[in-house]
């Protein structure tokens, strides 16, 4: 398996970046939920300190798929139907528009309420405001948890497409993105 992606196949380093990212998010989205049914403010706080420290290493493979895969060739699509090619580039682009807008919230949230953003404990990134910013704070929260609500119909949506090429289509287009069974 080569490292970077051809016209007929993805890389194993864009596989590899693809399914970090999807376990990645799938774990913020775990994390944040636990945050929010979270019995106390201790626990609250805990929970929050784990997401945003997951969220700070997420960030940095998210970073590297971005850049990967605008330098790199995206394989052909093997969808024969055209509304539904454009559907599925609708969705590809709503997942990465969610995940920008959680990427800049989430931070903003943090620093809004003038606190650095610690990450495991192991060190701080010091926020912009050296004060609390009420209505900044409230604002990057709401449309954090907002953009947050998108996430399950976008995977139901994405996995439903790879389940029609597996099952109805019967092509390549599920097998190029797994490490075995390649096409």
């Amino acid at each position: 398996m080569s490292l970077t992606n051809t016209r007929a196949a993805y890389g194993w380093l864009a596989i590899a970046l693809h399914w970090i990212s999807a376990i990645g998010v799938v774990a913020l989205y775990l994390l944040g939920e636990q945050m929010e049914e979270a019995p106390d403010r201790a626990a609250k706080l805990a929970a929050q300190n784990l997401h945003v420290s997951v969220a700070v290493l997420l960030f940095t493979f998210l970073a590297a798929r971005l850049l990967w895969s605008f330098s790199q060739p995206h394989p052909q699509s093997l969808e024969k139907n055209r509304w539904l090619q454009l559907a599925s580039i609708a969705v590809h682009l709503l997942f990465l528009a969610m995940i920008l807008v959680l990427l800049v919230t989430g931070p903003l949230a943090v620093w809004s309420s003038a606190r650095p953003i610690q990450v495991f404990d192991l060190f701080a990134i010091p926020g912009p405001f050296a004060a609390s910013v009420d209505w900044l704070h409230e604002t990057a929260e709401w449309v954090h948890g907002a953009a947050s609500k998108l996430f399950w119909p976008l995977i139901v949506l994405h996995v439903g497409g790879a389940l029609k090429h597996l099952v109805i289509d019967r092509d390549a287009t599920l097998r190029r993105m797994l490490w075995v069974g390649r096409a």
